[in-house]
């Protein structure tokens, strides 16, 4: 599983399930392990965009 983390990002976007928001103010302001983040990507929804700013979209799913 491939996932990107981001953070400082406002109104508390979770990302989506292949970018996952990992900063502190979405996770209760403790440190987040790999399980954690990869169990809440796989619970949200894919980014629309995906496939426009990855060419190989599809042979990643």
């Amino acid at each position: 599983m491939t996932v990107a983390g981001f953070g400082r990002v406002h109104k508390n976007w979770k990302g989506s399930n292949n970018s996952v928001n990992v900063g502190v103010d979405v996770w209760g302001f403790m440190p987040v392990w790999f399980e954690g983040v990869a169990r809440r990507a796989r619970s949200l929804p894919a980014n629309k965009y995906w496939a426009d700013a990855e060419h190989n979209a599809k042979e990643l799913e």
